[in-house]
Formats: structure tokens, sequence, C-alpha cells
């Protein structure tokens, strides 16, 4: 699955209410600001149609929930080929492992007696031609095709010989090696149409709620292209530009006030972030008095657990002292 973290669309409008006039002095009464959530777009890591989409707009999601699928009639037939491979190489190495079955040898080894019966029967021909050839009974010219038929009976003697041996001596150290690679081999090719498998789900990793939903079921969604985004919606934050004045009473940790329309009590939220670099007063700051200044950037992470918060709505934060 990818993540990719979203970057606010525009950086946070902030004026400092209350001046600061010296190093050293309290920190800004209030800064204006801007709710924002830390928001991620859930994509496939491989193209394809997508099958399903599971979540709608708004509703909240768990970690490991589903979130949508790819089409899989391609993926399946391929992980069942390599899985009747795997099977294949295990079937042949326990064949190796086990040696020759009974059976086998005990048809060798009358093979093998008849090949000799055959070969004894042969040389007593031939024994018997040439006593008579040397009288002058036969022909010479038939002991040229005894002799050949012993020299076949012989290879065919042979041959046997070492097919029984090598059926009772059982297969050889290197061929139990090489079944035993070919095993792993294409147990690793099957792993990895497994897990190339799973990707055709696609989870979420943390929770949150559904923001937007850019993909429909039937639509063909390139690798790493949105189908959701996610954002978890009850640790907002909101960024403001402290003018320098003011930077040495703000600290990391430090607890602040965030007060946004049509709620009376301020939400307690703490200082995460304190920019390294100072930067001229954005062109969006509310009051062009305070363009001059160098501020930096500041974030203040709130706790909002039961999600009251929307993205976009004004705020105004009062930066506490200390931690």
């Amino acid at each position: 699955m990818i993540e990719n973290l979203s970057i606010p669309r525009a950086w946070l409008l902030v004026v400092a209410l209350a001046g600061c006039t010296r190093a050293g002095a309290d920190a800004p009464a209030a800064l204006q600001g801007v709710v924002e959530f830390d928001d991620r777009a859930l994509g496939f890591e491989l193209g394809g149609r997508v099958a399903t989409v599971a979540v709608e707009r708004g509703q909240t999601v768990t970690p490991g929930q589903v979130i949508a699928t790819l089409d899989e009639g391609l993926a399946r037939p391929a992980r069942a080929a390599r899985e009747a491979e795997v099977a294949a190489a295990r079937a042949q190495l326990r064949l190796l492992q086990a040696g020759a079955r009974r059976e086998d040898v005990r048809g060798v080894e009358a093979q093998l007696t008849a090949a000799r019966a055959t070969e004894t029967a042969v040389q007593r021909n031939l024994t018997r031609a040439r006593g008579l050839a040397a009288q002058g009974a036969v022909p010479t010219a038939g002991l040229d095709d005894l002799e050949a038929q012993r020299a076949r009976a012989m290879g065919e003697r042979g041959a046997l010989e070492e097919r029984l041996a090598a059926l009772r001596s059982g297969a050889r150290t290197q061929e139990v090696s090489a079944a035993r690679a070919r095993v792993e081999a294409a147990e690793s090719v099957l792993a990895a149409e497994d897990a190339r498998l799973a990707r055709h789900t696609l989870r979420a990793q943390l929770g949150g709620v559904v923001l937007e939903r850019h993909v429909e079921a039937g639509e063909v969604a390139g690798a790493g292209v949105p189908v959701v985004t996610v954002a978890d919606t009850t640790h907002p934050y909101v960024e403001v530009f402290v003018p320098q004045a003011g930077l040495a009473a703000v600290a990391l940790g430090a607890p602040a006030t965030v007060r946004i329309d049509g709620e009376r009590a301020g939400l307690a939220g703490r200082v995460e972030f304190i920019g390294r670099r100072l930067e001229y007063t954005p062109r969006f700051l509310f009051s062009p008095r305070e363009r001059p200044n160098l501020v930096a950037r500041v974030r203040v992470r709130i706790d909002d657990p039961t999600g009251r918060l929307h993205a976009g709505v004004p705020a105004t934060v009062e930066l506490g002292h200390g931690r």
C-alpha cells in the first residue's frame, strides 16, 4: 500500500494580536491560524481494475480494515500454476529420498537373470559352431552372426547390472540436493506470487475518517493512484507564525489553548514543532502592519477525541509557558 502524506494547500494565515516588543517578553497572547488534519492518500502498489470499494466518504476505518480490492482474474491462475510446480518438486524429492520400490528391484533382477541366460546360450552356440567350423561341417560365415549376438547379450547384461546396482544404492547425495534446491526455488516463486496477490487488497494502515473516495468499482487504477483519502480527525493541528520577538517564550511541548467560533470552551493543545528558519511574514497575513516582521512557523497539535473540529475552520491560538 502506498501512503502519501498530504501537504496543506496553503500556509496558515496568522497575525500576532498582542505585540512583543523585546526579546524575553511573554509569548503572543493570540495568534490566528486554520485547523488542518494529517491526511493520507491510500493507493494500490500495483495497477489493475478495481473490483470493490468497501468504504464510503465520512466512514471511520480501523487499522487493517479492507478499503478496496483489485480484480484477481489473472493473478489467481498464476498462483495456482506456481502451487502446482511446488507440489511436483516436492513429489520428485520424496521419490529420490524414498529410493526404488521393491517391485522395481525385483523386475530388474528378473530381466538380469534372463539376460544372463541368453548370454550363456549364445556363448554355448558360439562354442559349438566354432568346433564344427574347424571340422569343416559348417561354413565359417555363421560365426560372425553368433559373435554379434554374444556382444549384444553381454551389453544388455552389463546395462541391467548397473541399473540394478543404482536401484539398490538409491539416489546420489548430489541428486537429492538438486531436488531440494528445486523445491526451495519453487516455494520462493510461490511466496512472491502470494505477496503479489495480497497487494490486490488495499488495507488501512492507520485509523481515521474517509475524507474522499477517488475511484469506483470497475475503473482502472494505476499503481500509486489515490483510491481514498483518510485523515486522523482526533488530532488536528493549527500552524501559526510567531514574530521573532516572541520566540524566546515559546518552547516545544508548551501548552496552548485553541479557540474557534461556536465553541465557548477552548481546546487543549501543545506545541509540537518550532521552525528553525526565520522567514519574512507571508504575504497572506491578515494584518499589513506586521509584514516587515520576521516570523517562525509553530505547529500546535490539538487533542480532539470526539472529532468536533473541521479542517479549514479559523482558530485563535493562545500559547502558554513551559512544558
